[in-house]
């Protein structure tokens, strides 16, 4: 069995694995995007119900799988649970779309200590305020600069399209991306 590893990662993608198991995926410090199964995480009493929920900031252990990119999740603890951002829709809109652009534009297993910060600024932010288009637009920019891609000439969103890998449909496509 491989060491466990360790780190600080914000909750953004929780669903249900199974009658007791959850699946959770994490924007981790160090270890870039991190999905792990939490076994028996569903079921009443286990150590780790009331630590998973959606953005909120854990330290968590993990053991990582040789085969697979789904690693199991062995420990967790919340240190910051965020309660303001379910005051309202359009702040888990936000939030989700600003982990989501972070996940699609990531190199996987990279060191994302700077999104991670990010994010974190973000949703800190989003706890308090409502979000609006130029928070959306600032956050789009700042993860471009810190990803060494931003270029004013083009739209924030173009720019993260173009990151998030995504493979052209046609050669025209690919021609288009190109120039």
């Amino acid at each position: 069995m491989s060491q466990p590893l360790q780190d600080e990662g914000i909750l953004f993608h929780l669903r249900r694995q199974g009658e007791t198991s959850l699946l959770a995926v994490w924007l981790t410090r160090r270890h870039g995007v991190v999905r792990t199964l939490a076994k028996g995480a569903a079921k009443p009493g286990s150590p780790m119900r009331g630590h998973l929920d959606l953005f909120h900031e854990c330290e968590i252990d993990w053991a990582p799988s040789r085969r697979t990119t789904l690693h199991h999740l062995r420990e967790v603890h919340a240190l910051r649970t965020r309660p303001g951002l379910r005051q309202s829709y359009g702040r888990i809109l936000a939030a989700t779309y600003f982990a989501q652009t972070i996940e699609q534009s990531a190199e996987p297993d990279a060191d994302l200590g700077s999104l991670h910060g990010l994010l974190r600024l973000a949703l800190d932010w989003l706890e308090t305020k409502e979000p609006h288009r130029t928070l959306v637009e600032r956050f789009e920019r700042a993860v471009l600069k810190q990803l060494g891609a931003d270029d004013p000439r083009r739209s924030a969103r173009s720019l993260l399209d173009d990151l998030s890998h995504r493979r052209p449909t046609s050669h025209a496509a690919l021609l288009k991306i190109l120039r």
